[in-house]
């Protein structure tokens, strides 16, 4: 049930989110005019910075470091990757990135997040954010762009990802 409303709230704020980044800087309609986006607050920094340390540790194949950054127990975890899912830390942890890691045609040479944006409301948190990956696969060097959203919470005052989606 809680995955579920995770999975709701991570929509609607897509959906919102992507209807205001329409609206705002960088889309000129010819009706609005160029403000600057506010400061972020404490807390919405804290939220991109767990996003940068978790695409750092994916980069640099730091599993113990990821964990930290995730709801790790159970199935609080989530993870939907283009048709693939995974749920729970550990069915993500043991059946996607020990294989992924552990093969060795594949090597990363870059995995990051960027543009990310986050919007926190109580102990719940939002954050979209773009992806670029440079690998090499059997010796072949290719690159990848993609589009995320995480939804993380609060707990111990800390910023945990409990849901991610990417494509």
């Amino acid at each position: 049930m809680r995955n579920l409303l995770i999975l709701i709230l991570t929509l609607i704020f897509g959906i919102t989110y992507s209807a205001a980044a329409l609206a705002g800087p960088g889309h000129d309609d010819g009706h609005s005019s160029h403000k600057e986006m506010p400061a972020m607050s404490k807390q919405q920094t804290d939220v991109v910075s767990v996003m940068k340390a978790y695409s750092a540790a994916i980069n640099t194949e730091e599993v113990a470091v990821m964990e930290n950054l995730v709801m790790a127990e159970g199935t609080d975890f989530t993870i939907f990757e283009g048709s693939g899912k995974n749920i729970g830390w550990a069915d993500y942890r043991d059946h996607h990135l020990a294989p992924e890691f552990a093969n060795a045609d594949l090597v990363f040479s870059k995995y990051e997040y960027g543009n990310i944006k986050s919007t926190v409301s109580g102990d719940m948190a939002f954050a979209t954010f773009s992806i670029d990956i440079a690998y090499t696969y059997k010796g072949e060097a290719k690159t990848k762009k993609g589009q995320g959203t995480a939804v993380l919470r609060l707990v111990g005052g800390q910023w945990k990802i409990a849901h991610l989606q990417t494509s």
